[in-house]
C-alpha cells in the first residue's frame, strides 16, 4: 500500500541534485517548441503534449521552493510558444492557465494514489493513475478548454475536444510516467548487451525503424514496427525502454503532422488523421507501459527470489556450522567422559569379579557400577538425541536376522538387578519360538525395551511389571506385526500429564523437590527409534492404577536359527593386542581378557602397533582411535596393508569415539567391530570370541 500524503508535496520533501530544476525547464521549452511546431503543420490541432505530464513529474519531485516557481516559468513559456505559433493573446493565455492547471490536478490525484513513494512500477497502481489521476485531470481540462476555445475564438466543438482531450491524456501518459522512471534510472542496472547487441544501439534501431517507416514508406503496415520494439520493452530496463517508446512516439507524431507515413497516406482529412495517430500512439504507449509493469514486477520478483535464496543459503550453512560444532562438542566431551568413566568402571568390574573379595565390598561396588551406567546411559541418550534432532540415527540402523525371544530374555536380565531392592515381579511373556527370526536392529529394539523396563522400574514399588511380546502375520506376504508391551502397577499418570511424556528433556514433575531424577530424553528417543522402525509407541494410563505402553513394528520374517550368541569360552593359547595411549584402560582391557582365559600384549600407539604385528603374530587386535605417534584408523590400514596372515588379523575398535561417523570411519578403514567405552566385561569377552574365528578364515 502508497504511503497517504495529504496535498501535493510532501512534508520531508527528499533532497534533489541543484541542476534538476534547470534540466526541467530546459526540457519543457525544448519539447514545448517541438510541440507547437507539429500543431502548427497539423493545422492548430495539438498532436502530442507532453509538457503537462513533465510539468505534473516536476511538482511531484520538487520540493515546494523549486517547484512553484518553475512551473510559474513554465506556463509563461507556454504563453509565449502559443503567441509565437499564431494563437491571439486570449487564446495562448486561456492555453497556458489551462495546461498549468491540468498539471496541478494531474499531480495532485497522482500523489494520492501512488503515495510518497511515487512508485508505478506494480500494473494496478500504472491503471489507478491512468484513470484515476490522468483521465479525470484531462477530461476536465480538455473539456473547458473545447468549450471556452469554441464559444470564444470560434471551430466545431467536437474535434477541438477529441483533440484536446487525446493529446494531452496521450502526452500525460507519456511525460509523467517516462520522468517518474528517468529520475529513478540509478535503481537499475545497465546491461553491458542485449543479446550480443549494446542497448544504445537497439533503441537506435528502434528509431531508425520508426523514421523509415512513417517517412519513405507510406504504404508499409504499422505493425512492421511491433517486433523491434517488443524487443525494447523486453530487453531494456524501464527507464530506457520508456525512454525509448517516447522518442519513437514523439518522432512518429512528428513525421505524421508533416504527411509522411502510413496514417497521413491513408486520411487525407487532418483531423481524422490526427484521432488515428493518437489512437495508435495510445494503444502503443498502454502496451508498452503494461510490459514495462510486468517486467518490472518480475524483475522484483526475481531480485526478491534471489535475496531469499541467498540468506536461505546463508541461514543453511550458518545451521549447517552450528549442527557441525554441536556434534564435535558433543563427541569430543563423550570420548572425555567416557575415558574416566572407563577406569572407575573397568576396576569396579574386575573387583566385582574377585572371589576373595569381603561380601561387604559387594553393595558399593554395585552402587559404584550402577553409578557408573547412569553416566553411560545419560551420554548416550544425549548423543542419541542429536543424531535424532539432526535426522543422521534413520541411517544408523542396522538390519539383521534377530531372535525376539532371545533379545527380550537379555533385556530382561540386564532389569532385574534394578528390581532386586523392592517387592516387583518381572514377566516376561512371549508366544514366538525361539528359533524364529526376524530381521532387525537388535541393539535399537534392546534400547527400546529397556528404557520402557527401566522407566516403569522407576515408577513402580510394588507389585508387577510385565512385558509380553505377540507376533502377527501381517496382509503383506512375509512380513510380521511384532507388538511390544510393557505393564507396570506403578503411580499411574495423570491424563493431562500424558502430552508431557514423549517431550523432550521434561519431566511430570518438575520442581526442586521432585522424588524422581533424569534428563527426560529415554521416552522420546523411543519414540523416534519406534517411529524409524516404522512403528508408533502409545501410552494408556490411569494415575494410581499404572500404566500400559506399547509399541508395534513390522519385521520380515526370516527362516532358520543362526546363531547370536559368541562362544562362551575362548579357545588356548590365544593371544591378542590391545593399543591405548591411556595407561589405565590398557590395564584394565589386558587384565579383562587376561580373566577370560586369552594372552595379553599391549601397545600404546599406533606406530608401536605396527611393530608389534610385524614381530608376532596375533589372533585380534583392540585398537583406540586417538593417540598420539600414529591414530588407530592410520594403524588399521597400515596392518592391513601388510598384507598376508598378518592384514587378515582381526582389528576390533574399543574407543570413546561413538558416533555414527566414527563408527563408520571404523569399518571403513578395515575394522570389523566397535564397542564403546566404558568396556563392559561381556561386550569385551563377546567381542573377542566373535573375531577369533575370522583369523582362521
Amino acid at each position: 500500500m502508497p504511503t497517504p500524503v495529504r496535498g501535493l508535496f510532501r512534508p520531508a520533501q527528499t533532497a534533489r541534485p541543484v541542476w534538476w530544476p534547470l534540466a526541467f525547464f530546459a526540457a519543457y521549452v525544448i519539447i514545448a517548441a517541438a510541440a507547437f511546431a507539429m500543431t502548427v503543420g497539423a493545422g492548430g490541432l495539438a498532436v502530442l503534449w507532453i509538457n503537462n505530464g513533465l510539468l505534473a513529474a516536476a511538482l511531484l519531485l520538487l520540493p515546494r521552493a523549486t517547484a512553484i516557481p518553475l512551473a510559474l516559468v513554465c506556463a509563461l513559456v507556454d504563453f509565449l510558444a502559443a503567441l509565437l505559433t499564431g494563437s491571439a493573446p486570449a487564446q495562448a493565455a486561456l492555453i497556458a492557465s489551462l495546461d498549468l492547471t491540468e498539471s496541478v490536478i494531474a499531480a495532485i490525484l497522482i500523489r494520492q494514489v501512488c503515495g510518497a513513494g511515487l512508485d508505478i512500477h506494480q500494473f494496478s497502481r500504472l491503471w489507478r493513475v491512468a484513470l484515476l489521476a490522468v483521465l479525470p485531470a484531462t477530461l476536465t481540462i480538455g473539456t473547458v478548454g473545447a468549450i471556452l476555445s469554441a464559444r470564444l475564438f470560434g471551430g466545431d466543438f467536437m474535434p477541438i475536444w477529441i483533440t484536446w482531450v487525446g493529446g494531452d491524456f496521450l502526452g500525460m501518459m507519456i511525460g509523467a510516467p517516462a520522468v517518474l522512471l528517468l529520475t529513478r534510472m540509478h535503481r537499475y542496472a545497465m546491461p553491458d548487451t542485449v543479446a550480443g547487441t549494446p542497448p544504445l544501439h537497439l533503441v537506435a534501431a528502434a528509431l531508425l525503424v520508426a523514421a523509415i517507416l512513417f517517412h519513405f514508406l507510406p504504404e508499409a503496415p504499422l505493425f512492421l514496427s511491433f517486433p523491434l520494439l517488443l524487443a525494447v520493452l523486453l530487453r531494456l530496463d524501464p527507464p530506457r525502454a520508456v525512454l525509448a517508446i517516447a522518442l519513437f512516439a514523439f518522432l512518429t507524431a512528428a513525421s505524421t503532422s508533416l504527411g509522411h507515413g502510413p496514417i497521413a497516406a491513408q486520411y487525407s482529412d487532418i483531423s481524422r488523421r490526427i484521432l488515428v495517430l493518437q489512437t495508435y500512439l495510445a494503444a502503443l504507449q498502454f502496451c508498452a507501459l503494461m510490459i514495462i509493469s510486468v517486467m518490472s514486477q518480475r524483475s522484483r520478483a526475481q531480485k526478491g527470489l534471489r535475496r531469499a535464496l541467498s540468506a536461505a543459503r546463508t541461514a543453511r550453512r550458518a545451521a549447517e556450522n552450528a549442527a557441525l560444532a554441536k556434534s564435535r562438542f558433543l563427541a569430543v566431551m563423550s570420548h572425555e567422559m567416557r575415558t574416566p568413566l572407563n577406569g572407575i568402571s573397568g576396576n569396579v568390574q574386575l573387583l566385582s569379579a574377585k572371589p576373595a573379595l569381603p561380601g561387604f565390598a559387594l553393595e558399593p561396588l554395585a552402587a559404584i557400577q550402577a553409578s557408573c551406567g547412569v553416566l553411560v546411559s545419560l551420554i548416550d541418550d544425549v548423543l542419541d538425541f542429536s543424531s535424532l534432532d539432526n535426522g543422521d540415527l534413520q541411517r544408523q540402523l542396522n538390519l539383521a536376522p534377530v531372535s525376539i525371544p532371545m533379545v527380550v530374555e537379555r533385556v530382561a536380565a540386564l532389569i532385574l538387578p534394578v528390581l532386586s531392592d523392592r517387592p516387583i515381579t518381572l514377566r516376561v511373556e512371549t508366544d514366538a519360538p525361539v528359533d524364529r527370526l526376524h530381521r532387525a536392529d537388535e541393539s535399537r529394539l534392546a534400547q527400546i525395551l529397556f528404557k520402557l523396563l527401566s522407566n516403569a522400574a522407576k515408577f513402580t514399588q510394588r507389585g508387577h511389571i510385565t512385558l509380553s511380546v505377540a507376533i502377527r502375520p501381517s496382509e503383506v506376504e512375509g512380513i510380521d506385526d511384532v507388538t511390544f508391551r510393557v505393564t507396570d502397577t506403578g503411580m499411574g499418570i495423570a491424563p493431562e500429564d500424558l502430552s508431557l511424556l514423549f517431550r523432550p528433556f521434561s519431566q511430570i514433575d518438575s520442581t526442586p523437590t521432585r522424588k524422581f531424577s533424569g534428563a527426560g530424553l529415554g521416552l522420546a528417543i523411543s519414540r523416534s527409534l519406534v517411529e524409524m522402525m516404522g512403528g508408533n509407541l502409545t501410552v494408556e494410563s490411569a494415575f494410581g492404577m499404572g500404566s500400559t505402553f506399547t509399541f508395534s513394528a513390522p519385521m520380515a520374517r526370516l527362516n532358520g536359527l543362526e546363531s547370536v550368541q559368541a562362544e562362551s569360552a575362548p579357545p588356548q593359547d590365544l593371544r591378542l593386542l590391545v593399543v591405548d595411549d591411556h595407561p589405565m584402560n590398557r590395564q584394565i582391557a589386558s587384565q579383562m581378557l587376561e580373566a577370560a582365559g586369552f594372552k595379553v600384549d599391549t601397545a600404546e600407539n599406533g606406530e608401536d602397533a605396527v611393530q608389534r604385528v610385524g614381530q608376532a603374530s596375533y589372533h585380534a587386535i583392540f585398537m583406540d582411535l586417538h593417540m598420539p605417534v600414529m591414530d588407530g584408523l592410520t594403524a588399521c590400514r597400515q596392518i592391513k596393508a601388510l598384507g598376508g596372515a598378518v592384514g587378515r588379523t582381526p582389528i576390533i575398535a574399543m574407543t570413546a569415539a561413538t558416533s555414527k561417523d566414527d563408527i563408520a570411519a571404523c569399518l571403513a578403514a578395515g575394522m570389523v567391530d566397535h564397542i564403546a567405552k566404558p568396556i563392559q566385561l561381556m561386550t569385551l569377552i563377546a567381542a573377542a570370541n566373535n573375531a577369533v574365528p575370522k583369523r582362521a578364515a
